[in-house]
């Protein structure tokens, strides 16, 4: 025989597991709202490539719903996770490149500078405007995303 008796208030009560995946899914969230507004505060959609981070934004959102709602799509969020990591190193190596490039057109003593002063300068915005750590922030989200596909889903 079944019991009807409605649960108790302990029974109700998140265990440890569902907290760390509440709070890993909320810093996902947060993440991805804080993306989506720098990118566009920027107004980061000027070219083809400018749109790649915005398709990561749509994807880390596809795989947060269905990691809040079904725990059988698990595969499905690791695999668009792993897109976004892949884009965010992309978007890293972009943005450094494109730093490199302007200190080697506008610095003249640039070609008296070793090659790892060069980098060392594109990666720590010394030269170029663009933000090499931006697309981490998606990375970042991603990795919180596959951590909470670690944690079991229960129901209160």
């Amino acid at each position: 025989m079944t019991s009807t008796t409605p649960r108790t208030a302990e029974a109700r009560r998140l265990g440890p597991s569902s907290a760390v995946r509440l709070g890993l899914l909320a810093l996902v969230a947060v993440g991805i709202a804080g993306a989506g507004l720098e990118l566009a505060f920027e107004r980061h959609w000027q070219s083809f490539t400018q749109l790649i981070p915005w398709v990561a934004v749509a994807a880390l959102v596809v795989a947060l719903v269905l990691l809040a709602v079904s725990a059988r799509t698990v595969t499905v969020v690791r695999v668009l996770a792993g897109m976004v990591l892949l884009a965010s190193a992309y978007g890293v190596f972009m943005h450094v490149s494109v730093n490199y490039g302007v200190g080697a057109g506008m610095d003249p003593a640039w070609d008296s500078l070793s090659p790892l002063t060069q980098w060392w300068y594109a990666l720590t915005k010394t030269v170029g405007a663009a933000p090499p750590l931006a697309p981490g922030m998606l990375a970042q989200s991603a990795l919180l995303l596959l951590l909470a596909t670690l944690m079991p889903k229960t129901r209160a």
